[in-house]
C-alpha cells in the first residue's frame, strides 16, 4: 500500500535537526519550528514500531530479521563512531584510557557511558559530540525483543501489548517521580511509543478515512493542549501521536520520493554543528548559517545513503539470499 513513510522520516530528521541548530549554536529563536525534536523522536520511535513489527511479521525468520537490521543500522553507525573516536585522538586532552572507554562504549552503543573525551567541548552549550545517538540504543534494544514479542502477541494477543504499555508507563513515572531524569530516555521508558506503532499496525484495517482525519485533529489538539501534564504525556499521548503518524503516512496524498537520507541526515547533523563551533567557522548570520550548515548536511547525507547505507543493505540481501 503506498505511504508517505520515507518524507515523514526525512521532515522527522529536519525538524530535529532545527531544534538542534538552534540549541547547539545559542540562536534562543522562539518559534515553535525550532523548538519540535521531542515529538520528532517520539514519531521516530512509533514509526519504528509499526514498520519493523510489519517487517518481521512478513518474514520470521530470526536470522534475516537480524542479518538486515545489522546492515541497516550499524556499518553507517560504526564509520561515524571511528571518525569521531579519531577525533578525539587529534583534538582532544584525553588520556588514552578515555579514548578507549569513548570508542567502546559508542561502539556498542552505550552512549551514555561516555558523551565525550576530556573537555573539549566545554566551551560549547553542550558537552558531546553527537547527541543524537541515545535514541539508536532504544532502537537497538526494540529490534532485539521483536522477535519475542511477536511470538507472545500470537499467544496472549492485545492483553500482552497493553500489560508492556502498562509497565512501560508506569516505569517512566516512577523514574520522573524520583526525579533519576537520565533514565527517562532509556528503554523501557520508550517502549511505551514502539508499542503504539505496533498497536496502530495491527488496527490499521479497522481504520478508514471518514474518522481517522477528524481522529487525527482532536489527537493534535489533545497533544496542544496537555503535553505538559506528565500523566497524559506518559500514558495517552503516545497512542494519539501514533494516530497522528498513521493519518499522515496513509491518509493524506501519498508524495513519491526516490531518496530516503534520513537515517544519515540524523546521526550526522549534530557532530557536523558540532565541528563547525568547534572550529570557530560557524556563520553570525542566523539565516546563513542555518542555510549553509543544513547544506552540508544535506550534501554529506546524500552522499551517505547512498556510497554506505545502500551498499551494505545490498549486501545484507545477498547474505540472506545466498543462504
Amino acid at each position: 500500500m503506498a505511504n508517505n513513510f520515507d518524507l515523514l522520516r526525512l521532515v522527522l530528521s529536519f525538524s530535529v535537526f532545527m531544534a538542534h541548530w538552534n540549541i547547539l549554536t545559542v540562536q534562543n529563536l522562539s518559534n515553535k519550528l525550532f523548538h519540535l525534536s521531542h515529538y520528532g523522536v517520539d514519531m521516530f520511535f512509533i514509526v519504528s514500531g509499526f514498520l519493523i513489527f510489519w517487517s518481521y511479521e512478513n518474514n520470521q525468520n530470526k536470522k534475516d530479521f537480524y542479518i538486515k537490521r545489522f546492515f541497516r543500522i550499524f556499518p553507517l553507525y560504526g564509520i561515524l563512531i571511528v571518525l569521531q573516536t579519531l577525533f578525539f585522538i587529534l583534538y582532544s586532552n584525553g588520556t588514552t584510557t578515555e579514548i578507549v572507554k569513548y570508542f567502546i562504549s559508542n561502539i556498542l552503543f552505550l552512549n551514555f557511558l561516555s558523551y565525550s573525551v576530556g573537555d573539549i567541548f566545554n566551551h560549547l552549550e553542550v558537552n558531546a559530540i553527537n547527541g543524537s545517538l541515545w535514541t539508536l540504543k532504544n532502537e537497538i534494544v526494540f529490534y532485539l525483543l521483536v522477535p519475542l514479542l511477536y511470538k507472545l502477541y500470537k499467544k496472549y494477543g492485545y492483553t500482552l501489548l497493553v500489560s508492556l504499555y502498562i509497565l512501560s508507563v508506569a516505569y517512566i513515572s516512577i523514574v520522573d517521580y524520583l526525579h533519576i531524569d537520565r533514565l527517562l530516555v532509556q528503554f523501557p521508558a520508550q517502549l511505551r511509543l514502539f508499542l503504539s506503532g505496533i498497536i496502530l499496525y495491527l488496527l490499521m484495517n479497522k481504520l478508514n478515512n471518514k474518522s481517522i482525519g477528524l481522529i487525527a485533529i482532536i489527537s493534535f489538539v489533545l497533544i496542544t493542549l496537555f503535553y505538559d501534564e506528565s500523566f497524559f504525556s506518559y500514558s495517552i499521548y503516545p497512542l494519539l501521536l501514533a494516530l497522528i503518524v498513521v493519518y499522515l503516512v496513509y491518509f493524506t496524498k501519498v508524495i513519491k520520493i526516490s531518496f530516503d537520507f534520513s537515517y544519515s541526515f540524523y546521526i550526522l547533523h549534530f557532530p557536523v554543528i558540532q565541528l563547525i563551533l568547534y572550529f570557530n567557522i560557524n556563520p553570525e548570520n542566523p539565516i546563513i548559517s542555518f542555510v549553509s550548515i543544513m547544506t552540508v548536511i544535506l550534501i554529506l547525507s546524500y552522499f551517505s545513503e547512498k556510497y554506505i547505507e545502500k551498499k551494505f543493505i545490498k549486501i545484507g540481501k545477498n547474505i540472506i539470499s545466498r543462504k
